[in-house]
This record gives structure tokens, sequence and C-alpha cells, in this order.
């Protein structure tokens, strides 16, 4: 797996991107945060909250909800969106420092 794909969850009909760092590759979890239809969502913070394409339909990610996950539970990876890490590493610095 690597940082700043996006995975299907195996359990249910989700997609999340993959936010930990490939550094540490021996843990059993990755730090992802969930894709949103956006037509789904009844808010955003253009900081926080970056709007994706990902199989010719737009998303937000949700980074205000990423969570560990165990690798058992993540599917293989369906995009890539690395060319948006400045932007995705944005919204988790903007979480977790304010600005």
């Amino acid at each position: 797996m690597a940082r700043f794909r996006v995975h299907r969850l195996k359990s249910e009909d989700q997609m999340v991107v993959d936010l930990r760092s490939d550094f540490l590759h021996d843990l059993p979890t990755r730090v992802a945060a969930p894709l949103q239809p956006i037509e789904t969502v009844s808010w955003v913070i253009a900081r926080l909250t970056p709007r994706f394409e990902v199989g010719g339909k737009n998303y937000v990610m949700a980074t205000h909800r990423l969570a560990a996950l165990p690798l058992s539970e993540i599917g293989p990876s369906i995009a890539d969106l690395s060319t948006r890490a400045d932007e995705i590493t944005a919204a988790t610095d903007f979480l977790f420092q304010g600005f």
C-alpha cells in the first residue's frame, strides 16, 4: 500500500485515501480518510475537505473523519492521488495544527 492511494474497504461500500507514511510499513494499520460523494456533503471547508475526481465522480475527502484501519479491511488501490499530495497534506496539517 502506498500513501495517497484510494482504496475501497472490504467490509462496506466506502472509499478511503491512505494518509500514513510509507516509512512505517511494518505497522498492521493504515491511517485513512473517507471519500464522501460530493452530493452527500452538506458543508465543506476548502482546506480541510479537498475535492477529488475518482472514477469520473466527484468526492470530498472527509479529513475530520480519519481513522486507523487494519490492513485486512483495506482492498486494492483503485486510484492514485499522489499528484495532489500537497493539498492532502495541507488538509491534515489544518486538522491538527489549525493552519
